[in-house]
């Protein structure tokens, strides 16, 4: 309402200073009080129809209460109480699962720096081991090959001219040759060809020199004694052509066999020595009796 008459007392004034200016000189002063009645009467229409207007609702700045209802406050969880359960096995697990309490930082890192040094130390320790302990050799099974050399001590014997048998005595010879063969675990098959000289001298024949091409096949039975020993002992058999020289010449082909009985040694995983004694003994011919003989041999054997 103060507004209103503010407003109202200035356009009064303006209207009592306005007909002074413009229109002093034209009008009389009983026109100029008519004009000024209606000018007031209008005026006063115009602020009673102000007046009359409804006045302007206040604006509510409230914000209206949500008609949402809160969800309920979640429950409170305890904490486990850390102590060992076991569960019953099921089909889809196989193990039984415990619960344990979490471990902290601290602990987790003294775990860890323990369980290195151990790991440290333990491979020193192996270190060492591997540096001063000597490496057993493993025996390998498979095929291997390997030369063989010997002393022969043969027994004296006889050559026969005929119906004549004429002795002779025997010098100790040599036995050279190769074997090859197949280890199957504590179980050897071989062949081998072996040459063996040896002389001897005879009361009539005089000097001789006797020959004897072996080729044999054999079997070979082998007992752990050790680490890198064995036990051998086995029997081979096959055909051996003689030749015993001078001043006649005499020959002949049969059957053949030996005796083993020795001792092998590992060098290593593919290398191993044998030490073997064998009695040596040839089938008999119309040329010369029995070849009988005692062999001292040692033989190497290198895996394929």
């Amino acid at each position: 309402m103060i507004y209103f008459r503010f407003i109202y007392l200035l356009f009064f004034c303006f209207s009592l200073s306005y007909p002074f200016s413009g229109q002093a000189i034209e009008l009389s002063v009983e026109g100029r009080l008519a004009n000024l009645k209606a000018r007031s009467r209008s005026h006063e229409n115009d602020v009673a129809q102000l007046l009359a207007q409804p006045s302007i609702p206040k604006t509510d700045f409230n914000l209206p209460k949500s008609t949402v209802s809160s969800p309920p406050p979640a429950p409170i969880v305890s904490p486990p109480s850390y102590k060992p359960v076991l569960e019953p096995a099921s089909e889809e697990s196989e193990f039984v699962r415990e619960v344990q309490p979490q471990e902290s930082v601290v602990e987790t890192k003294a775990k860890e720096e323990k369980l290195q040094t151990s790991t440290q130390n333990t491979d020193i320790e192996q270190a060492y081991k591997e540096l001063y302990t000597p490496k057993v050799p493993n025996r390998l099974e498979g095929y291997y090959f390997g030369p063989i050399l010997g002393l022969i001590f043969p027994k004296d014997g006889a050559v026969r001219n005929g119906m004549s048998k004429e002795d002779y005595a025997s010098d100790s010879g040599l036995i050279l040759g190769v074997q090859i063969g197949k280890d199957f675990g504590g179980v050897r098959a071989e062949v081998e060809y072996a040459y063996n000289s040896f002389d001897a001298v005879g009361v009539k024949t005089g000097s001789l020199s006797a020959s004897i091409h072996n080729f044999f096949t054999r079997l070979i039975l082998e007992k752990e004694l050790g680490e890198r020993f064995d036990f051998r002992s086995g029997l081979g058999m096959g055909i051996g052509i003689v030749g015993v020289d001078g001043s006649t010449k005499y020959k002949g082909t049969g059957f053949a066999y030996d005796f083993i009985l020795g001792a092998g040694y590992r060098l290593s995983d593919n290398v191993g020595l044998q030490i073997d004694y064998r009695y040596y003994l040839s089938a008999a011919n119309d040329d010369y009796d029995h070849i009988k003989s005692h062999i001292w041999l040692l033989s190497a054997g290198i895996d394929l």
